[in-house]
C-alpha cells in the first residue's frame, strides 16, 4: 500500500492531497464620486473635530502658499466635490446645515490630537482666501455666530476657565447667603 504525500505548493511536482478550489473574488468597480462619497462618510464618522470653510478658487501660487500655511498651523486639509458634500450632508443628522455650502469647501482638521488651536490666529491667517462656515465638534455643528465668543479651542483651557467661573459664582452666592444670615 503506498501512502499519499502532502501536498506542498512550493515543490515542484508535489501533487494535492484533494480537489483545489480557486476562490474568484469580484472587485468592485469605483468611480470618482462613489470614492468621494465613501471617504467624506468615513471622514465624518472618524473626525471628532474639523473647521468647515468657503474657498475661493486658487491659482497654483496661491494654493501653495496656502498650504504652506496650513502646514505650519499643523492642521490637514480634505477638499471633496460640491455636489458630493450636499449629497452627504442632506442624507445625514447635518440635513438642515447644507444649505450653508455654495461654493468650493475645504475641511481642515488637526495633525495632532494634543495640538492646541486659536481660533482666531487660523481664521486671520486664512481669511484672504477662506472664510469659516462652521466647527464640527463631538457630532454638533456650531456655525460662526455660535462661536463668537471662543477665542481658544483648547479642551483643557475650557474646562479650566469653567472652573474659574463656577468657583467664583460659588463664592458669591454662599457670601451672599452668608450675608443673610448674620443680618437676620
Amino acid at each position: 500500500m503506498v501512502e499519499r504525500a502532502a501536498h506542498n505548493g512550493f515543490v515542484v511536482g508535489s501533487n494535492p492531497a484533494g480537489p483545489i478550489y480557486i476562490l474568484t473574488i469580484f472587485l468592485m468597480d469605483f468611480n470618482l464620486k462613489d470614492y468621494q462619497i465613501m471617504k467624506l462618510k468615513k471622514y465624518f464618522k472618524n473626525s471628532d473635530f474639523f473647521f468647515l470653510f468657503h474657498s475661493a478658487k486658487l491659482n497654483l501660487a496661491k494654493w501653495t502658499n496656502t498650504e504652506q500655511n496650513l502646514k505650519k498651523l499643523k492642521l490637514n486639509y480634505y477638499k471633496p466635490l460640491n455636489k458630493v458634500t450636499v449629497k452627504i450632508l442632506n442624507d445625514s443628522i447635518y440635513k438642515n446645515f447644507s444649505s450653508t455650502i455654495g461654493g468650493f469647501v475645504l475641511f481642515i482638521n488637526s495633525n495632532y490630537k494634543t495640538v492646541e488651536l486659536n481660533l482666531q490666529s487660523i481664521v486671520k491667517t486664512l481669511k484672504p482666501s477662506f472664510a469659516l462656515i462652521s466647527i464640527k465638534l463631538n457630532n454638533k455643528i456650531y456655525s460662526t455666530s455660535q462661536l463668537k465668543g471662543m477665542k481658544d479651542l483648547s479642551y483643557k483651557k475650557n474646562v479650566l476657565n469653567l472652573h474659574k467661573v463656577l468657583d467664583k459664582h460659588l463664592k458669591t452666592s454662599y457670601l451672599l447667603t452668608n450675608n443673610k444670615k448674620i443680618s437676620k
